[in-house]
């Protein structure tokens, strides 16, 4: 028997269980395809664990999870779209589900009705933002000074960052693409072709790589989200961030349904309790992320509106990602890079 728990109280006690893992299955064994869901995430388990056992307790349905680097679940839910094995993507960069709205059903949550920025909903509510994730560098404060350190976009191309970059392939990562994006959008392709170049052939596995090999002096500056760099520094890494004076983008992560998906009536109920307050609210304790709700205060946190955010367009994003990402890969190689 599921134990009833309040996400206060999940909070308090860092519970991090979640249903069973591996490959997904329409009906979870001894459990009646009514009661299921298959969820697809690109979040640490630190955000999806306490988030879905709650959601678990409240439904009484029972939620088997696939995690996984975002790029490599969307292109998974490409390839299964003749059959859907999963219900829901929860995950990725609003320019990465927006690419792949054509695999997403269209649902407007009731919830929704709190969501009025329209950056933070994909075409046609084929997908829906869960979280605002604004970039930022960080940096090794042992190996540089907040006097050294780059302050904006233009300064990664010079030749003292060479190979000293943390950043990772933007055909896996989504915050990584949501930087290259924003590179070209302020500066043009030809300075991220010298960006991409500039990392020397040094690329991390993952996203999630980049703090701690900048922790750990591997590199001595990275690209990532604002919530992560907070938590790490919450948690005890030794690093420093600072957010771009040349701009910055603030792009939604999200929730979508797959379309066919197998549970259709438990995958809107996902999407209701992840948009609603409770779990919205929970983004703003312990996990550092600034909820899509606008009826939520965050405290503490200076206001997405007093950051220095450029006019990101999400849409344009979503239509050249291939392009992109093949503009970054060859001239990554031409660095010194394998492809990565």
């Amino acid at each position: 028997m599921k134990r009833m728990r309040s996400l206060a109280l999940l909070l308090a006690a860092a519970l991090l269980c979640v249903g069973c893992g591996g490959a997904p299955q329409s009906a979870l064994p001894g459990v009646a395809p009514a009661d299921c869901l298959t969820v697809y995430t690109s979040h640490p388990e630190e955000i999806y664990a306490p988030l879905i056992e709650e959601f678990e307790d409240r439904t009484g349905i029972w939620v088997q999870v696939v995690a996984g680097k975002s790029g490599e679940l969307l292109a998974r839910i490409d390839e299964e779209s003749e059959q859907p094995r999963a219900d829901i993507m929860f995950g990725g960069g609003g320019d990465s589900l927006e690419d792949y709205r054509d695999r997403f059903a269209s649902y407007r949550s009731a919830e929704c009705d709190a969501i009025t920025n329209p950056a933070f909903c994909g075409t046609d509510h084929r997908w829906t933002g869960f979280s605002v994730l604004p970039l930022v560098f960080v940096y090794n404060p042992k190996l540089v000074s907040e006097r050294d350190a780059p302050v904006g976009w233009r300064n990664l191309t010079d030749a003292k960052w060479t190979g000293r970059i943390a950043f990772a392939s933007p055909a896996v990562s989504g915050s990584c693409y949501t930087a290259l994006a924003t590179i070209v959008q302020l500066y043009g392709e030809e300075f991220a072709a010298r960006f991409a170049r500039n990392l020397a052939g040094r690329c991390t596995d993952g996203s999630g790589d980049i703090i701690p090999l900048v922790a750990d002096g591997t590199y001595s500056v990275g690209i990532t989200l604002e919530s992560t760099v907070q938590k790490a520094i919450a948690d005890g890494a030794e690093v420093a961030y600072l957010y771009p004076e040349d701009g910055t983008s603030a792009v939604a992560d999200g929730v979508a349904i797959l379309k066919d998906a197998p549970h259709r009536e438990n995958a809107e109920k996902f999407v209701d309790f992840m948009l609603g307050r409770d779990a919205q609210s929970f983004l703003c304790g312990a996990i550092r992320r600034r909820p899509v709700r606008e009826d939520i205060t965050i405290q503490g946190e200076s206001k997405l509106e007093n950051l220095n955010l450029i006019d990101y367009d999400l849409d344009w994003a979503a239509r050249e990602k291939g392009t992109l990402v093949a503009l970054w890969q060859r001239e990554y190689e031409a660095g010194g890079g394998d492809g990565a």
